[in-house]
C-alpha cells in the first residue's frame, strides 16, 4: 500500500500581537546572506500513548499548537515576516503556514521505512527542497495524524534568518508556549542581524539562492545509524591509532563517513578531496550577546586536500579535523571567518562556494549537541527526531538519536551510494537507520 497523505486544514497562523514599528526590519548579516533561500526541517514523533491526554483529541491538539505557535512566532517575528531582498527581511506579520494532514498508515510504517523519502510525508509537500518563492511564508508547519493515533510536528524555517541552533531556540520556545499557554519567555530570542558581520563596503551580496548544478542533483539519499557502543568503540580505535585525546562523537563519525564516501568516488571524479565542517561560534559573542541569539552564526574548517586513498585513513582524518579545530579556536572568527571569506569570493568570482578548492568537496554538518530529542510539547520527549532529505550532493547531516547514537543522512549519486553502503569499514560500526533498534 502506498504511504499518502490528505491534507485536513492549511492555514496562515499570524502573530499574537502585532511587531512593533521599531522592528520593521530585520536586516541579514553576511552569512545570512551568503545562505541560500532554503527551509531547514525537523520532524518530532510521538506514540499514541503519549498523545492520549487530550479528551477531544485531535482537533485539540491542532487548536493548541495553532495559538502556541502565534505567540511563538511574535517574538520571532522575522520568522513571520517576508524576504524582501538578499540583505533584508519586512518584518510585516505575513505569518506561519500550518497545515493539518491525515497520513494513511500506523507511524512505525514511516519511523522505520527502508525509504527515506517515506519520512518526508511527515513535512508539507515539497517544502523542505524547495527554496521559498517571493511572497512565501518563512515558517512552514505541520501536524501529521497516524491510523494508529501517533502523531508528528515538523516545521520547515528559512535558513535566511537563522542556522540549526537557532531552529532549536524557536522550536523549544514554541514547545514551552504550548505546555502553558499563558507563560511569557524567560529569555526571549536575540537578534544578531548584521551587527556581527556585516554586508561588504561596497553593498549586499546580491545572490539570494544557491543551487547545485545539474550534474550534483541527488539521486539517492540513505540514513545509517551508530549505536553508542559502536561509537565508543571507533573512538577506542581512533584513540589507539592516532594518539589523539578523548576524540568527540562528530571527530570519528565525520571521518569514517567522509573516508567512505570519498573512496566509494575514486576513479569516477577527480582523485583529490577534502572535508567542510560548519563550526558553531557563539560561545566567541558570549561577551556581547546572549547564548540564546538567533542568525546564522557560523563558520567552517577544513581537512586539508587528499591526493589518494592512502590518505583516506579515519586515525589521519581525525587528527587533521583536530588540528584545523585548533587553528580556528585560536582566531578571532568573526574578522577572520573562513565561511565569510569563501562567500565573498563565490560573489566576486561567480564561482560556488566551494568550487576555489578544484576538488572534490564533501561537508559535514552535525546537529549531534543539539537535542532536539528533549523537545517536550507537554506529553513527553519524541521517540525520535529526524531531517528531510537535503538537495545537496555530497553532503551528510548527523543528528543525535534517543540513545545517545548518531544518525547520519547523506546524499550521494547512484554509483557512488552504491559503493558506499557496502563499505567495510563503515558496516563495521554502522547499520542502516530505518532498522527498528
Amino acid at each position: 500500500m502506498a504511504v499518502l497523505s490528505t491534507i485536513i486544514s492549511k492555514k496562515i497562523v499570524k502573530p499574537l500581537s502585532p511587531t512593533p514599528s521599531t522592528q520593521r526590519w530585520h536586516k541579514l548579516s553576511l552569512l545570512d546572506q551568503g545562505i541560500g533561500n532554503f527551509y531547514m526541517g525537523l520532524v518530532l514523533f510521538y506514540p499514541k500513548h503519549q498523545v492520549d491526554i487530550f479528551q477531544n483529541g485531535p482537533k485539540q491538539l491542532c487548536i493548541l499548537l495553532e495559538n502556541s505557535l502565534s505567540k511563538a512566532i511574535t517574538y520571532y517575528y522575522p520568522w513571520a515576516g517576508s524576504l524582501r531582498d538578499n540583505a533584508t527581511i519586512a518584518c510585516d506579520d505575513t505569518g506561519a503556514e500550518f497545515l493539518e494532514v491525515q497520513v494513511n498508515c500506523p507511524m512505525d510504517k514511516v519511523l522505520y521505512h527502508q525509504d527515506s523519502s517515506i519520512k518526508n510525508i511527515t513535512f508539507p509537500q515539497g517544502v523542505p527542497l524547495r527554496n521559498a518563492a517571493d511572497g512565501a511564508c518563512l515558517i512552514v508547519s505541520q501536524l501529521s495524524h497516524f491510523e494508529c493515533g501517533g502523531i508528528a510536528i515538523s516545521v520547515c524555517l528559512s535558513h535566511k534568518v537563522g542556522d540549526a541552533r537557532s531552529a532549536l531556540f524557536f522550536v523549544r520556545d514554541w514547545a514551552a508556549l504550548t505546555r502553558e499557554p499563558n507563560a511569557e519567555l524567560v529569555c526571549p530570542p536575540y537578534f544578531v542581524q548584521d551587527s556581527l558581520i556585516p554586508s561588504p563596503s561596497d553593498g549586499p551580496l546580491t545572490f539570494p539562492i544557491i543551487v547545485s548544478k545539474p550534474e550534483e542533483r541527488i539521486e539517492l539519499e540513505k540514513r545509517f545509524y551508530f549505536s553508542a557502543s559502536k561509537i565508543r568503540a571507533l573512538k577506542d580505535l581512533v584513540s589507539a591509532e592516532s594518539g589523539v585525546e578523548n576524540p568527540t562523537t562528530t571527530e570519528v563519525v565525520s571521518a569514517l563517513v567522509y573516508k567512505s564516501a570519498a573512496i566509494a568516488n575514486l576513479g569516477s571524479s577527480h582523485e583529490q578531496s577534502r572535508l567542510i565542517l560548519l563550526s558553531d561560534i557563539r560561545k566567541e559573542i558570549s561577551h556581547s550577546a546572549p547564548p540564546t541569539s538567533i542568525g546564522n552564526i557560523l563558520t567552517i574548517f577544513s581537512t586539508p586536500i587528499y591526493n589518494n586513498k592512502g590518505d583516506l585513513r579515519v586515525s589521519k582524518l581525525v587528527a587533521d579535523i583536530r588540528k584545523s579545530k585548533h587553528e580556528l579556536s585560536n582566531r578571532d572568527n568573526f574578522k577572520e571567518n573562513e565561511w565569510a571569506s569563501a562567500m565573498l569570493h563565490a560573489y566576486k568570482t561567480g564561482d560556488g562556494t566551494y568550487r576555489q578548492s578544484n576538488c572534490d568537496v564533501y561537508r559535514c554538518s552535525s546537529a549531534s549537541n543539539i537535542p532536539f530529542q528533549d523537545l517536550d510539547f507537554g506529553w513527553g520527549k519524541p521517540i525520535r527526531a529526524t531531517m528531510p532529505s537535503s538537495p545537496f550532493g555530497k553532503m551528510f547531516y548527523m543528528m543525535s538519536t534517543h540513545d545517545r547514537g548518531i544518525e547520519v543522512i547523506i546524499n550521494l549519486n547512484e554509483q557512488q551510494m552504491s559503493a558506499f553502503e557496502n563499505d567495510k569499514d563503515l558496516l563495521e560500526f554502522a547499520t542502516p537507520a530505518h532498522v527498528e533498534d
